[in-house]
């Protein structure tokens, strides 16, 4: 091939497996679901103080990502159809928060999932989420370890992104991303401050999901976030 629509060609690269399945699932996302997205911005102030005060009192490494797997996965049982699926006319909501990691590697982006996440402690979150991340990079995932999700986070604030609008990974009907926690100019009762803050963008189906339903689980992400140490309970 040397030429596409007349133009010269200077490279032609396949799309390999994991591209392949990407592409397949993010094309009938688009196509089957109703997307609608919200955005929030979070205050990460106090999640940051907590993550200073862990490391401080000898708790091994917890980063910020765990903490937000943690807050996600403990927030979606109060908000059910963040955790749930349209089949025909019916809503199918579901037992496990089996969370959705997408991790960049040199093969492409890889989803892993955490299973149980609700159900686990922050340092074995850490650990889980750390173990599953290092199988992606390495090319060592097996089946189990990418499916059976039931909603994703991606964070993509380490690459100094603020937001974006991102697709559900089909059958999951939402997604959140996360930008970069920068300090930001914020009203605090009454009183300008510097803050430790970030967007967060919900893409959902609207076909169940509306957008008081979005709004509140956003909400219940912020509270959570602003009394983190709810995550050692």
């Amino acid at each position: 091939m040397t030429e596409v629509r007349g133009l010269p060609v200077k490279q032609v690269v396949k799309l390999n497996r994991v591209q392949k399945a990407m592409a397949k699932g993010m094309k009938a996302s688009l196509n089957e679901l109703a997307l609608s997205q919200i955005s929030r911005e979070l205050d990460f102030t106090e999640l940051k103080s907590f993550r200073a005060d862990l490391s401080r009192e000898g708790t091994p490494k917890i980063s910020i990502n765990t903490l937000i797997l943690s807050a996600v996965a403990r927030v979606l049982p109060k908000n059910p159809y963040l955790n749930a699926q349209l089949v025909e006319n019916e809503i199918v909501v579901f037992e496990p928060v089996n969370l959705g990691m997408a991790v960049a590697t040199d093969f492409g982006l890889v989803v892993t999932v955490l299973r149980n996440a609700d159900k686990l402690p922050l340092t074995e979150v850490a650990e889980k989420a750390a173990e599953l991340a290092k199988r992606a990079r390495t090319g060592k995932v097996t089946l189990e370890d990418i499916e059976g999700g039931t909603f994703t986070i991606s964070n993509l604030g380490m690459l100094g992104v603020d937001t974006g609008i991102p697709i559900p990974r089909p059958p999951e009907s939402a997604i959140l991303l996360f930008g970069a926690v920068r300090p930001r100019p914020a009203v605090v009762n009454g009183e300008m401050l510097i803050r430790d803050t970030c967007w967060a963008t919900l893409s959902y189906d609207h076909r169940f999901i509306d957008g008081a339903l979005a709004a509140a689980f956003l909400r219940d992400i912020s509270e959570l976030l602003n009394s983190p140490q709810i995550l050692l309970e």
